[in-house]
């Protein structure tokens, strides 16, 4: 990258089906001629981020988000796999505690996952097949994190089958993907938003996505458990506080009320991000005017 390239990067954060939000933004990102020089994403954030790379198309990813809406909130079925439910039945209240309150009260499960996640490869294998890195239109990059070695790692070579499934499976829920001794989880742990991912790839002007939800006041706390999970928020929404300010614009789509995990309403998360871009366009438009080169702020005046 020369020095007087701009280059545009796309941030799209982890958040569930909140995600569903970056198909807003990047709709009207589109309609306002915002250029899209590269994309990286994280979780939901990197198989949005994926899809769109590879086709350029967000009408086609709009409307396959109705196509699984039909999964509505994840319910028992989903997460439980068939043996548990033959053979565990208690596991049923276990699980049900963890979707009702975001953790696991009581940490007896024997398995390293509780669900063999076959319903996330399904529909990620349905979105981008066998397609590599190379055959995007958009350079693009995943997040994931590595157990191992306690680290990112930013995926952007192989299959995109693979980073997508590995960007996206939540530590403990689904299965970590084993590559060249890495044992890779969600990017989410590392780099809700990322941010710096972009940067270390070529961008010189970054907007991110933050689909996140915030972290709110709480007086009450009945457990160790409660306080524990209650500090370890704290400490991640200090860090994601610390890595949004790293970027030039933060569109911040409201999607709180949306319970990560429910994909029933896909058309009202991406109009809140498509209302939640549009009011972010002035300040976007203003600091691209007065970013560098020069010839960029006569495309403004």
């Amino acid at each position: 990258m020369t020095k007087d390239k701009l280059n545009i990067g796309l941030a799209l954060g982890g958040g569930g089906a909140r995600g569903l939000a970056h198909i807003g933004v990047i709709k009207v990102l589109e309609r306002e001629n915002i250029p899209i020089d590269l994309i990286t994403g994280t979780s939901m954030g990197a198989i949005i981020g994926g899809v769109y790379a590879l086709e350029k198309d967000i009408l086609s990813i709009e409307k396959n988000t109705k196509k699984y809406s039909d999964i509505g909130r994840f319910d028992i079925d989903f997460i439980i796999s068939e043996k548990d439910r033959k053979d565990k039945p208690f596991i049923l209240k276990k699980v049900s505690e963890f979707l009702k309150k975001g953790y696991i009260l009581n940490l007896e499960f024997r398995q390293r996952y509780i669900n063999e996640g076959e319903e996330l490869r399904k529909v990620i294998k349905e979105l981008v097949d066998d397609k590599t890195f190379e055959d995007t239109k958009i350079p693009f990059a995943a997040v994931a994190a590595d157990l191992v070695k306690g680290e990112k790692v930013i995926l952007q070579t192989g299959k995109l089958f693979d980073a997508l499934l590995a960007s996206a499976s939540i530590p403990g829920m689904f299965p970590p993907l084993m590559v060249n001794r890495k044992v890779l989880v969600d990017g989410g742990i590392v780099e809700v938003v990322p941010i710096e991912a972009a940067r270390s790839l070529g961008a010189n002007f970054i907007i991110a996505v933050n689909v996140s939800s915030t972290l709110k006041k709480r007086y009450e706390f009945s457990n160790a458990v409660e306080i524990l999970f209650r500090s370890d928020s704290i400490t991640s929404n200090e860090l994601r506080k610390l890595q949004l300010s790293f970027a030039d614009v933060v569109i911040t789509p409201k999607v709180e009320r949306f319970h990560w995990s429910d994909f029933s309403k896909p058309e009202k998360c991406i109009k809140e991000g498509e209302i939640a871009a549009q009011n972010s366009m002035s300040e976007l438009k203003e600091k691209l005017k007065y970013a560098k080169p020069s010839w960029w702020r006569r495309l403004f005046i």
